[in-house]
C-alpha cells in the first residue's frame, strides 16, 4: 500500500495526510443480505409438514419453501408459528425429520424462516 500523499499548508508550514479520493459504491440489498447467511441459498419449492408442541398436543402445518440453505429456509406456513418456536421439519417424501428454530416471522403473511439445530444440506433433497 502506497502512503497517502502529503500537503503543506502554508499558512501553517505544517503536514496534513491528504487520502486518494475513493468513490463509495453502495452494495445492492441482495448483496448486503448474501454477507450476513452462513450459507448459499436456492430457490427451491420443497412440500414439507412443521410439527410443535402446543399445550402438551402436537400440532402440524403444511408447508413449502421459498428457498433453502445448509441451514435452513425460509417457507409459506400454513400456521401462525410464534418467533422462537422449537419445531421438527418433515421431509413426506424421505420421511426425514429435523430440529428447527423458528427465526423470522413476516408480520403480514405465513413466511417465516427455519434455522436447523444440526445444518445438513441433504435434508431438503435439491442439490447445492
Amino acid at each position: 500500500m502506497c502512503p497517502a500523499p502529503v500537503e503543506i499548508y502554508p499558512q501553517r508550514g505544517s503536514p496534513v495526510a491528504i487520502a486518494p479520493y475513493k468513490p463509495y459504491k453502495q452494495d445492492s440489498l441482495e448483496d448486503r443480505w448474501a454477507r450476513m447467511r452462513s450459507h448459499k441459498r436456492i430457490i427451491s419449492r420443497v412440500k414439507f409438514l412443521v410439527e410443535w408442541d402446543d399445550d402438551k398436543e402436537k400440532q402440524r402445518a403444511n408447508a413449502v419453501t421459498v428457498d433453502v440453505s445448509h441451514s435452513g429456509c425460509m417457507a409459506i406456513v400454513g400456521a401462525p408459528l410464534p418467533l422462537h418456536k422449537q419445531v421438527r421439519l418433515i421431509h413426506p417424501e424421505t420421511g426425514r425429520k429435523a430440529e428447527a428454530l423458528v427465526v423470522w416471522r413476516d408480520h403480514e403473511a405465513w413466511d417465516t424462516g427455519f434455522e436447523l439445530a444440526k445444518p445438513d444440506a441433504s435434508f431438503w433433497g435439491v442439490p447445492f
